[in-house]
């Protein structure tokens, strides 16, 4: 499921940027104000996600299903953020926010949201919980360093222009689905939770909210994941430029 993600993933993070500035002609200005206004909508949407899940209710459980339901939308909106139209820098603008978005702020949420939960909803057991984590992270950088090393080289078979990175990424979705359907079918969801304790254990929104303000590793944590997610970005947008 990871290797799935970061295929994709890892052309929006060390490769969009480059495509739209040096196939499209988009001001680096313009690309860099969508993905900092993008940026406030994505920490909401996955408040809203997972509530989302919580409250989901199927024949596969509740984190499972989303896997299957967003995997068609999540390689199509990824293969629509390379499908930009030739056309005025306000029209660019707005498509690449809304593409940008639907693929990042929505379909991905909608698929990594339930997916990190699954593991807890697939055992009980913290040791096999653990090992799942485990494997899940090795297999993690699999997808992105697909993405990163064989890009360029399929760009220029296929004619090094817009269309060519089109058909790439059409490439690197097909994996993926393909990924996320057999992640789908191989995880089954065996801890059910009955909806009175989801609710007891909820304790209300302003409750949570206050504990979560109190909680020390909370603040650590974000701290740590601000400067890892700053760095990651830096250096991934930076790179295939200085390399080019």
């Amino acid at each position: 499921g990871d290797t799935a993600c970061n295929v994709v993933f890892g052309m929006i993070t060390a490769l969009l940027t480059l495509f739209y500035t040096d196939y499209c002609g988009i001001p680096v200005v313009t690309v860099g104000l969508v993905m900092l206004i993008s940026r406030i909508f994505d920490g909401s949407s996955d408040v809203i996600m997972g509530i989302i899940v919580s409250k989901t209710k199927s024949k596969w459980g509740k984190a499972r299903p989303w896997i299957l339901w967003m995997s068609v939308p999540y390689v199509l909106c990824a293969v629509a953020m390379f499908c930009v139209p030739h056309s005025s820098t306000i029209v660019q603008f707005w498509y690449i926010f809304v593409t940008y978005n639907l693929c990042t702020t929505v379909c991905y949420t909608a698929i990594n949201v339930p997916y990190g939960t699954l593991s807890t909803m697939m055992t009980r057991s913290s040791h096999e919980r653990d090992l799942l984590s485990v494997v899940r992270m090795a297999l993690s950088p699999i997808g992105k360093i697909i993405a990163v090393t064989f890009t360029m080289p399929v760009v220029r078979l296929f004619g090094n222009d817009q269309s060519a990175w089109v058909k790439a990424m059409a490439m690197w979705c097909a994996i993926a689905f393909i990924l996320l359907i057999f992640s789908f079918v191989t995880c089954k969801e065996h801890v059910k939770i009955p909806d009175k304790a989801v609710e007891k254990a909820h304790g209300g929104f302003k409750r949570n909210l206050f504990a979560l303000v109190k909680n020390p590793y909370f603040w650590a944590t974000l701290i740590l994941w601000t400067v890892t997610c700053v760095h990651a970005t830096l250096v991934g947008t930076d790179l295939p430029y200085y390399c080019k």
